[in-house]
């Protein structure tokens, strides 16, 4: 896997940057070195061939789930990190890609 994370909205600012610190808190509090980025959704497609996993904001469209897909990439949806519903469960599942 390659070691790269990426969350993406749509300005790569806001709520992106907010999701990636907290999930790069998280890895550094649990000993773990994987690189996590904030990007813009109007990139994502040229991020994802360097990218191991894909945090979602808004629920991507067709095409970039299939180019995932077909790139071997691990996609999750970012909302739990916001709202700290459901994150222990996509955290653990990011954490067993990564280690």
């Amino acid at each position: 896997m390659k070691k790269r994370l990426i969350v993406a909205c749509g300005s790569g600012v806001a709520t992106s940057q907010t999701i990636a610190s907290k999930i790069a808190s998280m890895f550094e509090d649990d000993g773990i070195s994987f690189s996590v980025d904030a990007v813009d959704y109007k990139s994502i497609q040229s991020e994802l061939p360097s990218t191991g996993i894909y945090v979602y904001v808004a629920q991507p469209d067709e095409d970039v789930l299939e180019k995932a897909k077909e790139l071997g990439i691990a996609v999750f949806p970012g909302i739990p990190f916001l709202t700290g519903m459901g994150v222990e469960n996509v955290y653990s599942q990011i954490c067993e890609l990564v280690k």
